[in-house]
């Protein structure tokens, strides 16, 4: 059996985890420029290096309360040739975890509204929620901002 790689980050004091295949980088919070009457969930836009990158917050996203934190990091993936960002409050660990750890979400998980969840694992006795990054913005919603 195989075993498969995750960057995990936090949400508020919630743990989460994200293949660390769909992670191009992670950068430390850096000013973000609001973007006017855009989408409730993008925070705004990030200039890295050069590349101006939209950033979803993921609290918003996931209609999650906001609690102030101080460690919030920008998670850079790539979905085609666009890079998005997605605010969290704290990305600072990789795991490993074996794939007999791994399951399939219970089916309450995978409505419409949260298809972004992928899978949950079993890592040091903790339950934890998989996010696929590639299903957390619909295809709508990316031509939407792609179009900013």
């Amino acid at each position: 059996m195989a075993d498969k790689q995750y960057i995990v980050f936090k949400l508020n004091e919630e743990k989460f985890a994200a293949s660390i295949n769909h992670i191009a980088s992670i950068t430390e919070y850096a000013s973000i420029t609001p973007l006017p009457n855009g989408p409730a969930y993008i925070d705004g836009l990030l200039n890295l290096r050069g590349d101006i990158i939209p950033v979803v917050n993921l609290k918003k996203r996931f209609k999650m309360a906001e609690q102030k934190m101080n460690d919030k990091r920008i998670l850079i993936a790539r979905k085609g040739d666009l890079q998005i960002g997605f605010l969290v409050d704290d990305a600072s660990q990789s795991m490993t975890v074996d794939e007999s750890m791994i399951m399939p979400p219970p089916k309450i998980a995978i409505k419409r509204d949260n298809a972004y969840i992928s899978e949950v694992c079993v890592h040091d006795n903790e339950l934890i929620i998989v996010i696929d990054l590639d299903k957390v913005l619909s295809d709508e919603e990316i031509e939407e901002i792609t179009t900013l």
